[in-house]
C-alpha cells in the first residue's frame, strides 16, 4: 500500500502540499476538486508530471462531492457528466490512476408520516441515468489504468446500492473505503463493503472519537491495523485523511506506530 495526504485548506497551491507530503514521507497528494484552485480547467497536468518527476510525489483526484449525475434536470445531469469526463481526460494527461466520487442520495420529500427520496420512487429513471453514466465513463477511460471509485459517506440507500452494483459491472469503476465514515455512521455500509471487498482500490484512513471523524491515527476508537488489513488484498492507495497540518503530522506519526 502507498500512503498519501489530502490537499489542505490552510496551504496555498499545489507546491505547498507537495512539499508537506515530501516532508512527511508520503507517496502522493489527493487533489480535492471542491475548491476553486484545484479545478481541472485551472490546473496544468504537465505541472503535475513535473512535480512527480522532480519529487516522486504522485496524485489522486477527489471529484466534486455534489456530482448530481442522475439529476431530474437533464441539463444539470449532462453538465456534471461533462465535468467527470473532463476530469478523466485531465487524469490521463497527469498520469492519475485513482479518482474518487460520492453518490448523492438526491432530494427527499417530507410527508406527514414519512420521508421519501425522489430516486426511491423513480428508481427506473435513476438506474437509466446511471447506466448512461457508466457507459460514458467506461468509453472515456478505455484501456487506461484508471479507476473511478465510489466512496461510502453517510450510508447507501437501497436504490443507491442497486446503482453502485450497476456501475461496478464496468471494470473502470471501484470503491473507496472510508473507514472513518463507516464507523461514525454505525457501520451502515459495512456489509456492502465486505460483500464488494475485491472492488476496493482506494481508501480514506482516519480515526474516530465517538461521532467525531477525521481524527489523527491512534487517538480514537478504531482498530486501524484491522482496517488496513481489510483492504490490503488490492494494495490500494491510502489517503491519511485529516484536514490540518498539525493533525496530519500527528496522524503520520501514528501511522508509523501502526505499521511498526
Amino acid at each position: 500500500m502507498k500512503f498519501g495526504m489530502p490537499t489542505l485548506l490552510e496551504l496555498d497551491g499545489l507546491q505547498a502540499n507537495v512539499d508537506l507530503a515530501q516532508k512527511l514521507g508520503l507517496s502522493f497528494v489527493e487533489i480535492n476538486a471542491n475548491v476553486p484552485e484545484f479545478q481541472v480547467d485551472v490546473l496544468d497536468p504537465l505541472e503535475l508530471l513535473r512535480f512527480t518527476q522532480s519529487t516522486g510525489i504522485n496524485f489522486t483526484l477527489h471529484l466534486d462531492e455534489y456530482l448530481s449525475i442522475t439529476d431530474p434536470n437533464l441539463k444539470i445531469a449532462h453538465a456534471y457528466l461533462n465535468s467527470v469526463l473532463e476530469s478523466i481526460e485531465f487524469a490521463k494527461k497527469a498520469k492519475i490512476n485513482r479518482l474518487t466520487m460520492h453518490m448523492i442520495p438526491g432530494v427527499v420529500f417530507t410527508l406527514p408520516t414519512q420521508k421519501i427520496y425522489v430516486y426511491e420512487k423513480y428508481t427506473a429513471y435513476y438506474m437509466e441515468r446511471l447506466e448512461h453514466f457508466r457507459d460514458e465513463v467506461t468509453q472515456a477511460i478505455g484501456d487506461q489504468a484508471i479507476k473511478l471509485c465510489i466512496e461510502n459517506t453517510e450510508g447507501f440507500k437501497p436504490y443507491m446500492r442497486e446503482g453502485i452494483e450497476c456501475l461496478l459491472k464496468s471494470p473502470v469503476f471501484g470503491l473507496t473505503y472510508d473507514c472513518g465514515h463507516n464507523a461514525r455512521y454505525e457501520q451502515v455500509d459495512d456489509d456492502f463493503m465486505k460483500a464488494h471487498q475485491p472492488s476496493i482500490h482506494h481508501m480514506h484512513l482516519h480515526d474516530v472519537i465517538g461521532k467525531k471523524d477525521h481524527q489523527p491515527l491512534g487517538t480514537g476508537d478504531l482498530d486501524l491495523k484491522a482496517e488496513l488489513a481489510f483492504v490490503a488484498m488490492n494494495h490500494p492507495s491510502v489517503v491519511v485523511e485529516v484536514k490540518s497540518v498539525g493533525a496530519l503530522t500527528l496522524a503520520v506519526a501514528g501511522l508509523k506506530n501502526i505499521l511498526g
